[in-house]
């Protein structure tokens, strides 16, 4: 699983353009440093641990909100519901589809309208790992596949509409641990199968669960069903990111970790995954609706004209 010497995780990163010339390591050092400022000032301003929290919540959404175009839409502190009454805990960070649904819903979305929601922590560590998943999967609880009217049944059969559960984040700024093993053992395959059990085709393709987890100090973890497939990055620093490295070990080897590569990693592994992932278009907010406020009746023209007189 782990080399036994030091891998040259950031490899890919390397082999781009000396830091000088390479404008997106200056772009992500910014942003890194706007957002570690933020977040210094609340954890020394704030007294409260619950308003630091949720501050430093309302920090990282504001870059994701930025970094997203406007059809991802980007609420903090908000439920997902699922049309059987079901309700999530409370999620840090929802993101939605802003584009093709009513603008109406503030702080509850149905779950057939969800892309992703993350979890943040100041720090991280075992239990609030534990607790970070345990939030996540609540929403894995939620039925995401949308009652659907005979059309959408047919079309779905017939052209084979792709569609999948949210995608569930947890990001932290820190965690308390000394090594990428100890932090990656946090974080079991076997999430992924809690919740609503996945389709292994749907009607064509397996239904697919993601989790991404991302702390700033270690680095990146990406898991998806039903193949268990994992993937592990850890942001090597160099030149100027040395001096805004964390140090962590794999396998007892010493590296240096450059928290704004991190959070670059995040942000790119987020937006690849909100292009691919795939909301159904059938789903209607009527679903939701109780029978007095779902059923309506069309009033002909005729009764109209035939009243007008009287």
């Amino acid at each position: 699983m782990f080399p036994d010497t030091p891998p040259n995780f950031g490899g890919m990163l390397h082999s781009r353009p000396s830091e000088d010339r390479n404008f997106l390591d200056h772009y992500f050092a910014s942003v890194y440093n706007k957002l570690e400022a933020d977040t210094l000032l609340f954890n020394r301003e704030l007294p409260h641990a619950g308003l630091v929290g949720s501050e430093n919540e309302n920090a990282i959404a504001e870059v994701i909100w930025q970094f997203l175009p406007s059809k991802y839409g980007v609420e903090v502190n908000a439920l997902v519901i699922d049309r059987f009454g079901k309700v999530s805990r409370q999620a840090d960070i929802v993101i939605f589809d802003a584009e093709r649904q009513a603008s109406f819903f503030r702080k509850v979305y149905p779950v057939e309208m969800v892309y992703a929601v993350i979890e943040v922590k100041t720090s991280m560590s075992s239990t609030e790992a534990n607790s970070a998943m345990d939030n996540l999967a609540s929403v894995s609880d939620l039925e995401f596949r949308p009652a659907l009217t005979p059309y959408w049944e047919n079309r779905t059969q017939n052209e084979e509409i792709h569609y999948n559960p949210p995608s569930l984040y947890a990001f932290a700024y820190r965690t308390n641990c000394q090594s990428f093993e100890t932090f990656a053992r946090w974080f079991d395959l076997q999430f992924l199968f809690r919740g609503v059990k996945l389709r292994n085709k749907a009607p064509k393709y397996p239904e697919i669960r993601v989790l991404r987890v991302c702390s700033l100090d270690q680095g990146v973890i990406h898991m998806e069903s039903p193949n268990g497939y994992i993937q592990r990055w850890i942001a090597i620093a160099t030149n100027a990111g040395e001096a805004r490295a964390f140090s962590t070990s794999v396998r007892g080897h010493q590296v240096l970790v450059d928290p704004a590569k991190s959070l670059f990693l995040f942000l790119q592994r987020l937006w690849f995954d909100l292009q691919t992932h795939k909301l159904h278009p059938g789903f209607d907010i009527r679903s939701y609706t109780s029978n007095v406020l779902g059923t309506v009746i069309e009033v002909p023209d005729d009764f109209i004209y035939k009243n007008h007189d009287s």
